[in-house]
């Protein structure tokens, strides 16, 4: 049982024994940085303090609940104060003190041995003291014992699924440097996720006035490639911390006209940062302090909350950089990473779509490709679509689906991301488009032309899809079940791209007659495309409230709804529903989501949630008046316009009404579609656990398509190193609490330029009018918590999964979308208010503020702050 390491120790202790801040410091002093000498005490060292603590009476209750953290830290600390050093704890600090007797004052931080990982920073969580004397060093090494005892560290292990009740702490003593300057370094710029830019942040004094947030520091930007420093913001400096000689520290006045650093210390700094990065081959950010000119290493940690991409995509530092779109995100409103399971059978659908819509592989090249699925996100290369097809007509077809987005392109520097000329893999990708859409253009104009006669002959290839997916038998391997299935939906999807060709273009040209006869043409618009038939989704919202009105659902709950004999018309109507839309779930594209007939009691308490609604605020009662809504306004119209004008008006809008709805039927096929592949990996999972290759039958989807087929014949540690591999990456995702919709070959985020608007303003695109006033309520997934009648639902974005929670919402309030998204259709459709393409939406609105929203100007006004802030 070791009880310490000097950071000079030929040993190479574990992390367990000494927390991941001391283990940093010991490997960076073997590394040859020069480090300020120290030693740790390990977690040995306080294990009887530890083993004393945990057999506290009446606690033993208190680990795992949230609620209890409070009175578990005040008891835990409250006997911590009482602990004593044993003689042999003493001897062994004591021993280390004489042999550094020319060091007066010393820092003492806390290491946890979960503290500093790449998951997870702990960042403030635990105790520094500096200035320590002799006199006062056993007092500071329990403060710092203390502090892995605060109830604020107890909140994080919950929230970072870290085992609560397991108390383990080390305690690093560091000769403390009396700096001159100090402050902290990025290796990569956090403000916008460049990885090839570094940011210094320098006070004069201790580092203690920059970590701690106590002044706006010195900031450098630099490019660590180039050696060039690329902007720098003078701080206003107010304060410093010095060190006292007689122990401790203390505050004096700063020089806010004073320049921190020379431009040679910044870049000697630049130097050691990216050495440091190098050393440990992942993203770190430092503490440093400049003594008598001389450069000191203090600390350094792993960034933890960096955007990665794979490496497959980057660029070299010189090369043109590379830009990408998230497509999960803008397109499908997937917040959360894609498995590597779900991501290959996207990638499948894509290769086989693209494949045939452009009559060559336009996506296996993640760096020259249209688009590519891997490391969590679908991603559409920028570079080469713009190049390919052109600025200008990429932005256009964005404008319907993301305004956001689209004003983003048209600020895009050409000259750093668009190619001089097309990628060779790209070379034929144009021709073969014009020449493969040949036919389906054609099927476009046949369908505005004759709309009836088109959905009559195209209804039967809708009705034999639906029986190839029912009666689909297993043979082959996955991969041949992902690409047989998914070559049968891109048969049907030939045939149903007309039906949006067609609607699209119905319905600009109606809209451009309305906007030339009439003022309020926009408003008018809005109410012809409220409840439009064969609108899958909005089909399955009044599915689930008609489920809702039986006694099954009404009077149970679902212990005793599962238990009970359903009626007959009840029964039908629920396996009527599961045959037909229980596949669909929130993030429903990633194979790996559980879908809703595997998940009945989410599924029912969705449905459960719908029964109380009054019969006259219900999705069935809603799409009805829609319909007469938009009937009327048609005749209206109609009976205002001459006869020639008539005609056209009701050609445009005959073809919005009869292929406008079918849009949504474009993924709930793809839906269901995967919905075959994930039963057939399903299936090879439950053979794989009963082999004993797996231990749970979700693990699968830790693997590749290819893999697939060697796990038969892998043994199970094999099989578990497998594992462990691929989820590395998704370590690094599963601190990416938002994802950027636009990101570079070198990391760099893109943003879009802040709309100016009134102070208590919020901007945004209109998607949905009206006008009203609610309290917020910010949603993560649709079943974080619930929605109650009259809130306002604030996220990022939405995808099917949402549909019954907008029933309740007053207005709807998203970072993603536009026109043409899900949650844009729904909410147009429930005729509720929605503004989307708010940036940073989730975190500038709190749960329980009131707020006017005005989805007509695209404007969301804070009346008054939340419930716990007026608090």
């Amino acid at each position: 049982m070791k009880l310490s390491y000097e950071f000079s120790t030929k040993e190479f202790p574990e992390i367990k024994e000494v927390g991941g801040k001391a283990l940093s410091l010991i490997t960076m002093t073997k590394m040859g940085f020069n480090v300020p000498r120290g030693m740790v005490l390990t977690v040995d060292f306080f294990s009887d303090w530890l083993n004393e603590l945990k057999s506290l009476r009446g606690i033993n209750d208190y680990w795992q609940d949230e609620s209890k953290f409070k009175p578990l830290a005040d008891t835990l600390k409250s006997h911590a104060d009482s602990l004593l050093f044993t003689e042999k704890q003493k001897s062994l600090v004591l021993a280390y003190l004489s042999n550094y007797e020319s060091e007066q004052l010393f820092a003492i931080r806390s290491s946890s041995p979960e503290e500093d990982l790449a998951g997870a920073s702990f960042a403030g969580g635990y105790e520094t003291i500096l200035g320590s004397n002799r006199e006062t060093i056993f007092d500071d090494i329990k403060k710092a014992f203390i502090s892995c005892l605060d109830e604020r560290v107890f909140f994080y292990k919950s929230q970072n699924e870290f085992d609560t009740s397991l108390i383990r702490i080390a305690v690093v003593i560091q000769t403390q440097i009396a700096s001159d300057m100090s402050g902290v370094g990025f290796s990569l710029n956090p403000l916008n996720n460049c990885y090839d830019e570094v940011v210094i942040n320098a006070n004069s004094g201790l580092g203690e006035s920059v970590v701690s947030g106590m002044v706006t520091p010195d900031e450098w930007i630099i490019d660590k490639i180039d050696k060039k420093i690329l902007d720098y913001n003078k701080g206003s400096k107010k304060k410093a911390i010095v060190l006292d000689q007689n122990g401790g520290t203390r505050i004096i006045s700063g020089d806010s006209d004073a320049t921190v650093l020379s431009d040679d210390q910044v870049l000697e700094l630049t130097d050691l940062i990216d050495h440091v990065e190098k050393s440990f081959g992942f993203p770190v950010d430092i503490e440093w302090a400049y003594s008598d000119n001389e450069l000191y290493l203090l600390q350094s940690r792993p960034i933890t909350t960096y955007v990665p991409i794979p490496e497959v995509m980057q660029t070299e530092p010189h090369e043109k950089r590379i830009l990408y779109l998230d497509g999960s995100l803008v397109k499908q409103g997937i917040t959360s990473p894609i498995s590597i399971l779900g991501g290959d059978c996207i990638e499948v659908m894509q290769n086989v779509m693209f494949g045939d819509l452009m009559g060559k592989d336009v996506t296996s090249n993640p760096k020259y490709g249209m688009a590519t699925t891997m490391g969590g996100r679908m991603y559409m290369n920028i570079s080469t679509t713009a190049k390919l097809q052109g600025l200008d007509r990429m932005v256009n077809s964005w404008k319907m689906v993301d305004e956001t987005t689209a004003n983003m392109l048209e600020e895009l520097d050409t000259d750093a991301y668009v190619p001089e000329k097309l990628p060779e893999f790209m070379k034929g990708a144009l021709w073969g488009a014009v020449k493969n859409n040949m036919t389906s253009m054609k099927a476009t104009m046949k369908a505005m032309k004759k709309p009836q006669d088109y959905k009559d002959w195209y209804q039967p290839f809708e009705d034999e899809f639906d029986k190839y997916l029912k009666e689909y038998t297993f043979h082959g391997s996955v991969k041949e079940i992902a690409y047989e299935t998914s070559m049968a939906y891109m048969a049907l999807l030939k045939k149903m791209l007309p039906f949006t060709y067609a609607a699209e273009f119905s319905r600009k040209k109606l809209s451009k007659q309305l906007n030339k006869y009439f003022d309020d043409g926009s408003d008018r618009m809005q109410l012809l495309e409220r409840s439009l038939p064969d609108n899958v989704t909005i089909d399955m919202g009044m599915a689930m409230y008609e489920l809702s009105q039986y006694k099954e659902v009404r009077d149970n709950d679902y212990s005793t709804f599962k238990a009970m004999t359903w009626s007959d018309e009840f029964t039908a109507k629920w396996q009527a529903y599961l045959a037909t839309y229980g596949c669909r779930t929130h993030n429903e594209l990633d194979i790996a989501v559980k879908r809703a007939y595997e998940d009945i009691d989410q599924l029912f308490n969705q449905i459960k949630a719908m029964s109380t609604i009054d019969d006259a605020f219900s999705p069935v009662t809603v799409y009805n008046q829609s319909q007469k809504l938009r009937k009327e306004t048609y005749d209206d119209l109609i009976a205002k316009m001459n006869d020639s004008a008539g005609k056209k008006l009701n050609k445009s809008y005959e073809a919005l009404v009869l292929l406008g709805g079918k849009r949504e039927a474009l993924k709930y096929w793809w839906i269901r579609t995967l919905d075959v592949v994930r039963k057939a990996i399903l299936d090879q999972g439950n053979n794989l656990v009963q082999q004993g290759k797996l231990t749970d039958i979700n693990d699968i989807f830790w693997f590749h398509l290819e893999d697939l087929d060697q796990l038969e014949s892998m043994e199970k540690e094999a099989v578990d190193e497998h594992i462990i591999k691929n989820k590395r990456y998704f370590d690094k995702l599963s601190q990416v609490h938002h994802f950027p919709k636009m990101i570079d070959s070198r990391g760099k985020i893109l943003s879009a330029k802040k709309t100016e608007v009134k102070e208590g303003e919020v901007a945004g695109q209109p998607i949905s009018p009206g006008v009203v006033k609610g309290r917020i309520k910010v949603l993560k997934t649709p079943d974080e918590k619930p929605l109650l009648p009259g809130e306002i639902m604030v996220t990022s974005a939405t995808d099917p999964g949402w549909t019954p929670l907008f029933i309740n919402a007053s207005a709807i309030l998203l970072e993603v979308g536009g026109l043409l998204q899900h949650g844009a259709l729904v909410a147009r459709e429930y005729g509720k208010p929605c503004i989307a393409g708010i940036e940073g939406v989730m975190s500038t609105f709190k749960d329980g503020q009131l707020v006017e929203v005005d989805a007509t100007r695209g404007i969301v006004k804070l009346l008054e702050v939340g419930y716990e802030e007026k608090s």
